[in-house]
């Protein structure tokens, strides 16, 4: 009985709440140390925005606050709009919130990965919401890449959710000839129009020219990010590899929502290795994705009265890696 109720608080709106009082105390301590300074690199195809989005450090803090608590909501109202956890559940909500706050890079300021994390989350409302419409879903193909593409021109990372969504619309049997044409013009439509009123110069195109975020790191920094990231990265891919072995077995709606967090895990691991020099971008989408899978092995094993124990396990080792950013020097 007492580990049910274990279970039962894990699930619950409480250990959000919990959760969240935790990743903003962590995160207010290490914004106050002055050590985790942002390391967004890169630049889009037209403008760079360098590794200073938010210059007011206060401010910059408090818009990543509001961006990481509108995840946390976005990511409730998915789950239960759609259904893409087999029961409506809180804890993929509070293991990204612990997860966020594990590596002060991403908790302390405002950044490029907090930015795209956020912009994925709402664009799922409208993927999901395409599921077998082939032939009335070109406005919403058309929306969604024009968001990307406008995005693009700040940072090229946005490239790994125009690959993720080209699939993603595929696996909801929503692309047809006008779905490939609204993806094309939704493409190159933002372009179109700043060039058109000479916002932008097309001569002014430049190429991914990125700096490595090891120059903004120090060696013990460096090796706590990698190490950190491996290890979520390989319990993403072994939790999904497990659970997927359930989903196929839920209607085919709900298996193609999942195959979809399935291609963006992929997605954003992949990106990871090539585009190493701007790993920490991509860290916030994979911690969204792995809490989702973290959520379905929870569910889906309802039936273990000790799956709490994982659970302890990760947050233990997440509040460590937390610890070894403050202490480390």
């Amino acid at each position: 009985m007492n580990e049910e109720r274990i279970n039962e608080f894990l699930n619950s709106r409480k250990c959000v709440w919990l959760c969240g009082a935790i990743f903003v105390i962590g995160s207010l301590l290490a914004m106050h140390t002055g050590r985790f300074t942002t390391t967004d690199t890169g630049n889009g195809v037209f403008f760079s925005i360098g590794n200073n989005l938010i210059g007011n450090p206060l401010i910059s803090y408090i818009v990543n606050l509001a961006c990481t608590f509108a995840i946390v909501a976005l990511s409730m109202s998915l789950n239960k709009k759609y259904g893409v956890v087999r029961s409506y559940t809180f804890i993929s909500a509070s293991m990204f919130l612990l997860l966020q706050t594990a590596n002060p890079f991403l908790s302390t300021h405002f950044n490029s990965g907090t930015a795209l994390c956020l912009i994925a989350v709402v664009l799922c409302f409208i993927l999901y919401a395409s599921y077998q419409l082939k032939n009335t879903a070109q406005r919403r193909i058309f929306l969604i890449f024009a968001v990307l593409s406008f995005c693009c021109m700040f940072q090229y990372v946005f490239l790994v959710l125009v690959v993720a969504f080209t699939i993603g619309f595929m696996q909801m049997r929503a692309m047809s000839t006008r779905g490939w044409l609204a993806l094309i013009l939704g493409i190159i439509t933002p372009f179109w129009i700043a060039i058109g009123l000479g916002f932008v110069n097309p001569c002014a195109a430049t190429p991914p020219q990125i700096e490595a975020i090891w120059d903004y790191l120090q060696n013990w920094q460096v090796q706590l990010v990698i190490g950190s990231t491996v290890i979520v990265a390989l319990v993403a891919i072994v939790l999904m590899v497990f659970d997927m072995f359930t989903i196929l077995n839920y209607r085919l709606q709900i298996r193609l929502y999942n195959s979809f967090l399935l291609v963006l895990t992929i997605a954003s691991i992949a990106m990871m290795c090539v585009d190493y020099r701007n790993l920490l971008i991509y860290v916030p989408l994979l911690n969204w994705c792995l809490a989702i899978w973290i959520a379905h092995a929870f569910t889906i094993h309802n039936e273990h009265t000790r799956r709490y124990i994982f659970i302890a396990v990760a947050v233990v080792a997440l509040l460590g890696t937390f610890v070894a950013h403050m202490l480390a020097t």
